[in-house]
């Protein structure tokens, strides 16, 4: 056999093929399962952390203050993205595991039973691509609109006079 005609020989038949891409399909759904879990366990906590954390300090200023409308005014920018950063965290974990649930989907209906041992099918259709696009760059955004809102209500807090005369509020 010449080289050639070597370098054409399959290395593996197709029912080795099928079952090793099987289980790496199936594998890979695994694996997405889990790091859905542990990225959207971090982030979540992270920033919800973060978020609440500002609120009840606030609160509780705003509480021993609340005979000053003056400090009440003051605080009433700060107090809204933080709640608006809340909301967006929450947003962020949420398009995360849409987006990891997709991609678990995904596998799920790529590794099909039947390519192990039919050689006319082999793996499926992935149902989710566009939607992994929306809910990846959607969670990517919130989480980032989120940490901005940490820096936005921080800024308001220590320069809120400031802030208030360059945008006119």
């Amino acid at each position: 056999m010449t080289e050639t005609e070597h370098s054409k020989t399959p290395m593996m038949g197709r029912d080795s093929a099928a079952a090793l891409v099987y289980h790496d399909l199936k594998t890979s759904q695994r694996a997405t399962s889990q790091v859905a879990a542990e990225w959207g366990r971090w982030l979540i906590a992270s920033l919800v952390l973060v978020h609440s954390g500002a609120l009840f300090g606030m609160f509780s200023l705003l509480n021993s203050a609340a005979t000053q409308p003056t400090t009440l005014q003051a605080f009433k920018a700060p107090v809204w993205c933080f709640v608006v950063g809340l909301l967006l965290a929450l947003a962020s974990g949420f398009f995360a595991w849409i987006n990891w649930s997709m991609h678990s989907f995904n596998y799920a209906s790529q590794a099909r039973y039947n390519m192990l041992w039919d050689p006319e099918k082999w793996i499926g259709d992935r149902r989710y691509v566009r939607g992994l696009d929306i809910t990846h760059w959607g969670s990517i955004g919130s989480g980032l609109l989120s940490a901005l809102c940490i820096a936005l209500g921080a800024a308001l807090i220590l320069h809120g006079d400031y802030l208030a005369a360059i945008f006119g509020i």
